[in-house]
């Protein structure tokens, strides 16, 4: 018998591998393309531009279950990622070369394209999506019959990402070192709640009850965006009963409207919201904004594992 070669072994592929990454979440989805059988994981964030190590360690994990799972081979592997940070070209080429000739085929997305080619099941849509970040992307038809990207936002913690769950906690810091610095202690509801979460992670435990800014200035020194989005649930909680928390929601609406704007432009193209936040924002829209949205078809990790699907066909693999 004929011992395949690896170029010819890559031209049989039995399997898509679907992975949905963020700034607070991993999924990876494996499907057998005969069976439809299905395997999926979930683990830590994976945003290319937060924290690398921690990135390719999460995916490494995560593709080991399902793989594990399955009992398959990563070369009869189709693989789309779509990620969170992809606008860091370097780190992009990086995680290629991670995974150079280990799969069949790997195809590199943000985590925006992802979601809208699951949201309208790769059809024409304006997609906002509001996770621990926020982004948006419109998915049209060009004139030569060809579905283009636009990418809005994405631009990442430090300089965007206003709309998202991260920014929302930021905000909410930035409250309570505003009283901290004008009376010396957390006044608002917020601000007190914010404070109190910051005293359960100190680590010291001296004077747990009272705010201090050596406990604020030790928190920020090692808080990620994950860590601000864990404060978001805050401002939600109390956007009813703390003026100081009314103010982040009324500049969050404002931030998500704008994002909607500047996605959807001039087109007449539906718009879906996704993410974590979705839910709540899309309560405390404009009547005008609301009357673009449609429900959506599926998510970042269902556009994943389309776009491999589309792999598969456009590179000839046997299935």
């Amino acid at each position: 018998m004929a011992v395949k070669t690896k170029k010819q072994a890559r031209k049989k592929v039995n399997y898509i591998l679907g992975v949905d990454g963020g700034g607070s979440k991993t999924i990876a989805r494996l499907v057998n393309l005969i069976t439809q059988e299905q395997w999926q994981a979930i683990s830590g964030p994976s945003s290319l531009s937060n924290d690398f190590s921690g990135a390719l360690s999460v995916l490494n994990t995560l593709i080991d279950e399902v793989t594990g799972q399955a009992g398959c081979q990563l070369i009869e592997v189709v693989a789309v990622f779509g990620l969170a940070g992809t606008s860091n070209s370097s780190a992009v080429a990086k995680l290629k070369k991670s995974y150079a000739h280990r799969f069949a085929d790997l195809e590199i997305y943000s985590d925006a394209s992802t979601s809208a080619y699951g949201a309208n099941n790769g059809g024409e849509v304006a997609v906002v999506a509001l996770g621990t970040g926020s982004v948006g992307m419109r998915l049209q038809l060009n004139e030569q019959g060809e579905l283009a990207q636009h990418m809005v936002g994405g631009w990442g913690f430090l300089i965007g990402d206003e709309g998202g769950g991260a920014k929302l906690g930021y905000h909410s810091v930035q409250a309570l070192i505003a009283e901290f610095q004008h009376l010396g202690y957390a006044n608002s509801k917020l601000a007190k709640a914010v404070a109190a979460f910051i005293n359960v992670k100190d680590s010291s435990k001296i004077n747990s009850s009272v705010i201090t800014r050596q406990k604020i200035v030790s928190w920020l020194a090692s808080a990620k965006p994950v860590d601000f989005a864990q404060l978001s649930p805050l401002v939600t909680k109390h956007k009813s009963d703390c003026p100081a928390a009314k103010k982040i929601i009324t500049d969050h609406i404002a931030s998500v409207e704008a994002l909607i704007t500047d996605t959807r432009v001039d087109t007449t193209l539906p718009v879906v919201l996704l993410g974590g936040l979705a839910p709540f924002t899309q309560k405390l829209l404009s009547a005008t904004t609301k009357g673009f949205l449609v429900s959506s078809k599926g998510d970042a990790l269902d556009g994943a594992c389309l776009l491999a699907k589309i792999a598969v066909k456009k590179h000839k693999f046997l299935v």
